[in-house]
């Protein structure tokens, strides 16, 4: 799997977790500089499961001032 394939598949799995829609998901995501943190660790983030995957990005996103 490449990056792009993995960016798209982790943005529509935390959509589907926070029930939102694709596009909602991507906007929260990028404004919150999760997009950077999965760009960024790709080698690492796309060897471990999609839960952890998607609690990283929330934390790293709150972090980032997200409030999900």
């Amino acid at each position: 799997m490449d990056k792009i394939e993995y960016i798209v598949m982790i943005i529509t799995e935390f959509a589907k977790r926070y029930q939102l829609t694709t596009k909602q998901a991507y906007r929260y995501i990028a404004r919150y500089k999760g997009i950077e943190l999965c760009e960024d660790h790709y080698g690492i983030m796309h060897t471990l499961s999609m839960d952890d995957n998607l609690n990283s990005l929330v934390v790293y996103c709150r972090k980032n001032g997200g409030q999900l």
